[in-house]
This record gives structure tokens, sequence and C-alpha cells, in this order.
């Protein structure tokens, strides 16, 4: 069989997952993904899953939803199925900023425990998760 050099240096990646919410451990739906900031690749079905397939180098995989905050997940080399837990909305009109921060804080760190009730449930397949989704302060 012979490779052409663009088939050689553009092998495709595929990409699947679940994504649910906080709250009640429920499916996000129509969430829409994209890659490296700013390339769509696709959105979550009614059932939270996705897949999607791409030859881009991702090293970046972002989740937006109107009720949640945007999910950034920096992606190691071999994590090809994700399952996250998108964060809800924490905040209130008459909250300092520096409040709100403290109560997404509990969020974030509260991630983990969540995650391993969603295993536990058998909505997720995994218990561990192989991205790394930091915590940014709202300035």
């Amino acid at each position: 069989m012979v490779f052409s050099p663009i088939n050689s240096n553009s092998q495709s990646r595929i990409f699947q997952g679940k994504v649910i919410d906080d709250l009640y451990l429920e499916p996000v739906i129509f969430a829409d993904i994209f890659v490296n900031d700013s390339i769509k690749v696709g959105r979550t079905g009614l059932d939270g899953c996705f897949q999607f397939e791409t030859s881009l180098p991702v090293k970046k995989l972002i989740f937006t939803d109107a009720d949640k905050e945007n999910a950034e997940l920096q992606l190691s080399e071999n994590c090809n199925y994700i399952e996250l837990i998108m964060v809800s909305w924490p905040y209130r009109c008459f909250m300092s900023l520096r409040k709100i921060n403290k109560e997404r804080r509990k969020l974030y760190k509260n991630l983990p425990r969540l995650h391993k009730e969603a295993y536990e449930k058998g909505i997720f397949q995994s218990p561990d998760v192989c991205y790394i989704q930091e915590f940014y302060e709202f300035e």
C-alpha cells in the first residue's frame, strides 16, 4: 500500500464522550464543541453524548452552553474519550466579584467527587479524567 504525503501527515483523531451538569448529573444537550479556541466541530445530542473526527492537532477543547460556564479542557495525547461535568452559573446580581469567584471555586473543587458519583451511578464509564480543567477567576 502506498501513502501520499498528505495522508501520512494528517492523521484523523476521533473524539467521543458525554457531558452532564453539576446539579442533577443530567445530560447537557446541544452544547457546542470547539477545537483550539475557534473551530466548531460538533455539539452534544439529546443524551449529552458527542462524537466527532478531526485531522487538526488538538490541544484544547471548549464546550459551551447558555446555562453553563464554558469548559476549557487541556487534553493529554491519548485523551479521546471525554466525560465532562459542566458547571452551572452560580451568580446573583447582588454578589460581589470576590463572592462569585469564591462560589465558583467551591463548585470546581467538587467536580472530582461528582465525577466519581457519576461513575458509581453508571452515568460515566471511567472513574478518572484524561484532561485538565483549570479554574480561572473572573476579573
